[in-house]
């Protein structure tokens, strides 16, 4: 097999296509959703499931109700990848309206593996993007960056409450 296909989509088209054994799945879900995560079907090559909100460290959270997406979630993600590339023609990866988390996963995928993504796309979530360019990396500053996350939270939080 030759991993040379990569797309993101929202949850209604990857619940309601497939399976297909010769790609892998990266399903993105809300923490907490009515909805609950998605159902995939079973007979995909692997599924990856993570859990995380389409928000950046500058998202007002009052209630601290968000979950940003975490250095380890960005690193399993990587390593899900890197474990499957070699064994699938592609992977789909999905979130609630297929626009920004699961865009940034397909851009990172996109980038490291050298395949097509459309350079006028902007929708992407910066934040998840950047995670997985430092975890696939190994950098050191994945731990720096999560306490700066947190300082900056924290100052957005405390100036919009005023």
């Amino acid at each position: 097999m030759t991993f040379n296909k990569v797309m993101f989509v929202g949850r209604y088209s990857a619940e309601t296509c497939g399976p297909w054994w010769d790609f892998a799945m990266i399903s993105l879900n809300d923490p907490g959703s009515a909805d609950g995560e998605a159902t995939i079907l079973d007979g995909w090559h692997d599924v990856l499931r993570l859990n995380f909100h389409d928000i950046t460290p500058d998202t007002l959270d009052v209630e601290g109700s968000y979950a940003l997406m975490t250095d380890e979630q960005a690193l399993a993600i990587v390593n899900f990848v890197r474990k499957v590339s070699p064994n699938v023609d592609g992977i789909m990866v999905h979130c609630r309206a297929g626009i920004s988390r699961s865009a940034a996963v397909v851009k990172w995928i996109s980038d490291e593996y050298h395949l097509p993504f459309n350079p006028e796309y902007d929708k992407y979530n910066a934040f998840v993007y950047r995670l997985l360019e430092l975890a696939a990396k190994g950098s050191n500053d994945i731990e720096d960056g999560e306490v700066h996350l947190k300082k900056l939270r924290a100052i957005v939080n405390a100036k919009n409450m005023k």
